[in-house]
């Protein structure tokens, strides 16, 4: 389900919720390997066309509400819209907003399978911490 070798992710131990630590050499590349997480654990990825783009956009006060919003946004778009993506970008991180973009499709039950469903992005020791090689962030998903 999960590629976590590939992403820029991997599968942490949790009791109950799907702990990810994700990696990357700029801010940009946590939110696009952090929100790739989140869909993986959702759907195949593989089986999911890029036909349509929505743009995303998410205000917080710190890069670690950012992060959550970003992907508080995703789920809103999978929950409300029926959608499903495979790719994702970032245009533009401020200490205030993350503009960026999904590509992907409406659910098709014939061809999309669904896993599981992330009910909420928690803060739960949730910290982005900068380093020479780039960033981490662990993030827990309520499932």
């Amino acid at each position: 389900m999960l590629n976590s070798t590939v992403m820029g992710y991997e599968l942490l131990d949790h009791t109950s919720d799907l702990r990810v630590r994700v990696s990357g050499k700029s801010l940009s590349d946590i939110f696009v390997c952090a929100a790739t997480a989140a869909m993986d654990s959702i759907t195949d990825r593989s089986k999911v066309a890029p036909r349509g783009r929505v743009e995303i956009a998410a205000l917080g006060e710190t890069y670690e509400e950012l992060l959550v919003h970003w992907l508080e946004e995703i789920l809103y778009l999978v929950e409300t819209k029926g959608m499903v993506f495979r790719e994702f970008g970032v245009n533009e991180i401020r200490n205030n907003g993350v503009l960026g973009w999904a590509k992907g499709e409406a659910v098709e039950p014939d061809r999309h399978e669904l896993y599981s469903e992330i009910k909420a992005v928690t803060f739960h020791n949730l910290k982005i911490e900068a380093s020479n090689a780039g960033y981490t962030v662990e993030i827990v998903f309520d499932i």
